[in-house]
């Protein structure tokens, strides 16, 4: 009974998301969401590293396409279960992320920010400087400073999203991002980044993260051993944005990522009146993972 009642509710979320988009538009939204899902296990599974990249190119004209159908903010895509789809607290945008792996392990990311159309409507009445949706191109690779530069979406740091939390100061508001970067064979990453958008763009990084260093952070990267797991969350409840603390297993490894683990302690930040994550001064004593 249990199952059906889930199966029941899934449904109607779909529907209601449906009714907003009319039935022409909708069958052209199923057909894309079909060859959207081949190209995308092709893109994942494939055992060819070229055909992998041609069909993660492919994807990204299809979904590209798809954007632009009239309703599209509303089609869930459930099929593609290689990508990862968030919607903003505020119901202002949603991010579409995904990744194709290569040959020597490296991941490669893509990503999308579409924005909810009755919101663009309201905030283009305004400002007329806003567009649909903003194709996302990782550069983290060549990023310089990455933890102390702000970003557009051409210079992306790219990385699966899990989570998005909404912030604001002073009418300005902030979408923290947390993602998972596979990175290579030796490393994994968490990252906290930091949404926020300016003059009708999207821009990346902000001077937020205050790690009590010398200098604030504009995102957060973590890197670890490839077979460790770290806890990267927010507390929904207490508000907190919590972090598990990494440490090399010996000193003489402190310069190499690949040998830093989880040490099972966790500090905590929290959101200040100056518009900041503040790591606070005592570590978390009480964490359900």
């Amino acid at each position: 009974m249990k199952y059906f009642s889930i199966l029941f509710l899934l449904f109607s979320v779909f529907n209601l998301k449906a009714q907003k988009i009319d039935s022409a538009n909708l069958e052209v939204l199923r057909d894309y969401e079909i060859r959207l899902s081949g190209l995308g296990e092709n893109m994942v599974r494939n055992f060819d590293e070229a055909t992998r990249i041609t069909s993660g190119k492919n994807f990204i004209m299809q979904l590209s396409r798809a954007l632009r159908v009239e309703g599209s903010f509303y089609y869930p895509f459930d099929s593609l279960k290689n990508v990862m789809k968030l919607t903003s607290p505020d119901g202002l945008f949603r991010m579409l992320t995904w990744n194709v792996a290569t040959n020597d392990e490296h991941f490669r990311y893509f990503g999308v920010v579409q924005m909810n159309p009755k919101k663009l409507e309201e905030l283009n009445s305004v400002e007329p400087m806003y567009e649909s949706f903003y194709p996302l191109i990782d550069r983290s690779d060549s990023l310089k400073s990455y933890l102390f530069v702000e970003t557009g979406a051409n210079h992306w740091y790219g990385a699966n999203y899990y989570k998005i939390i909404k912030t604001s100061l002073n009418k300005k508001d902030y979408y923290t991002l947390l993602g998972w970067d596979g990175a290579d064979s030796l490393i994994t990453k968490k990252i906290a980044d930091v949404l926020h958008f300016k003059e009708g763009k999207p821009r990346f990084g902000a001077p937020i993260f205050d790690l009590k260093r010398k200098t604030v952070f504009y995102r957060m990267v973590f890197e670890f051993n490839d077979e460790a797991t770290m806890a990267l969350r927010y507390d929904e409840k207490r508000k907190y944005l919590i972090y598990e603390n990494i440490v090399p297993d010996k000193p003489e490894n402190a310069a190499f990522a690949e040998h830093y683990y989880p040490d099972g302690s966790f500090d905590y930040m929290i959101w200040n009146k100056k518009g900041q994550w503040e790591k606070q001064p005592k570590m978390l004593e009480v964490f359900e993972k």
